[in-house]
């Protein structure tokens, strides 16, 4: 797996991961009879109930156990720590309404495009609109509404501190030079690779949510497309204009791009069977009627890149017009920036502190 790259709800800049999960506390909940554990005005009273707190605690300990991490008991300590990110967090988004920042519904559409790109990267495949909403609402355990308002609030709270500290940030978006980038390169060389890969066309015959008797319907339509390719009535080609239910790939000549042998969600999501069987086709010949965990499919394999290290120069996908060399310079101005972005959002903060009234009720929270 190519180095520095999360899943695409995880792709998000980690330094607005927990700010922006305090909104769906904070925005999204009928507020119930609790007492306080702070208030906030910079530009208006805002109560943060003991209540809110522990459901923040809860939902980062979520975030731990979808992480693979375990689960930690808050001591009061932490609940502090947690309470003064959603005070900051309050203060972020008090400040940018009253400095007229805002997000664009075409930014939120190029950030939800961004971070499918990211996730198709990461998994070496692609996604369907709705097959990636499916994902994100079942890894982030948001609904798409809530997903979407929490890129928003992102954009907001990112578009907030560029505004304030926007030369505190360029001074760390300076190019690395090639030998910092050779260095990361040898350190990391082995990460830099390719598994085995396949490009294929297909013939696709969906069987999702089918009862059995439509499930028979869908193996007598693609076992008939079947036998007029074997007697030569219709080639590779018009089976897929006649007979395939993949729209996207209809236009392709049934072209569904590469897929990896180890791909763990495309075993997941097609079957392991199926994975094997199709890796186990040569270049250019047709295969038998194949059934996978979502249907019935005639395959194709139209490319073969076997497993092989990358070079400095290669592309880092065969789908992908970027080098190995130009994706570890972009993470390492990416690093760059993080960092700068994490300093000016300290500094920020401080100075929204400056101007608010904060009150603690420590007392309240055990």
């Amino acid at each position: 797996m190519i180095p520095g790259i999360t899943v695409n709800y995880k792709k998000i800049t980690i330094l607005f991961i927990l700010l922006t999960l305090v909104g769906s506390f904070l925005s999204g909940q009928a507020l119930m009879i609790s007492q306080p554990a702070a208030s906030v005005f910079l530009t208006k009273t805002e109560t943060i109930t003991v209540k809110q707190l522990d459901a923040q605690v809860n939902a980062l300990n979520t975030l731990r156990l979808r992480a693979g991490q375990q689960a930690a008991v808050a001591t009061k300590a932490d609940k502090l720590e947690i309470l003064e990110m959603m005070i900051s967090d309050i203060l972020m988004m008090q400040g940018a309404e009253r400095d007229g920042i805002k997000a664009e519904k075409a930014e939120v559409d190029g950030a939800v495009s961004n971070q499918k790109a990211q996730y198709e990267q990461q998994t070496r495949r692609s996604f369907t609109d709705a097959e990636f909403r499916t994902i994100v609402t079942k890894e982030t355990g948001y609904t798409w509404a809530k997903y979407r308002d929490q890129l928003e609030k992102q954009i907001i709270q990112q578009k907030y501190i560029i505004a304030k500290k926007q030369s505190e940030i360029q001074a760390a978006a300076k190019l690395p030079d090639n030998s910092d980038i050779e260095k990361f390169y040898r350190q990391n060389k082995t990460q830099f690779s390719n598994p085995d890969m396949i490009r294929y066309s297909q013939v696709f015959i969906s069987t999702i949510n089918l009862d059995a008797a439509k499930k028979q319907e869908a193996g007598n339509k693609i076992n008939e497309a079947y036998r007029k390719y074997q007697n030569g009535t219709l080639t590779f080609e018009q089976l897929v204009n006649d007979y395939t239910e993949d729209q996207n790939a209809r236009y392709r000549n049934g072209d569904s791009g590469y897929i990896a042998y180890n791909d763990p969600n495309a075993t997941a999501y097609l079957g392991k069977n199926f994975m094997d069987d199709m890796f186990g086709i040569d270049l250019n010949e047709v295969s038998r009627v194949m059934k996978s965990n979502i249907g019935y499919h005639i395959v194709k394999i139209t490319d073969v890149k076997p497993a092989r290290l990358l070079g400095l120069d290669d592309a880092v996908l065969p789908t992908v017009n970027q080098t190995v060399r130009e994706y570890i310079a972009q993470q390492l101005i990416g690093k760059a920036q993080n960092e700068a972005l994490s300093r000016a959002l300290t500094s920020l903060v401080e100075d929204l502190r400056k101007d608010a009234d904060i009150k603690l009720f420590e007392d309240n929270i055990d």
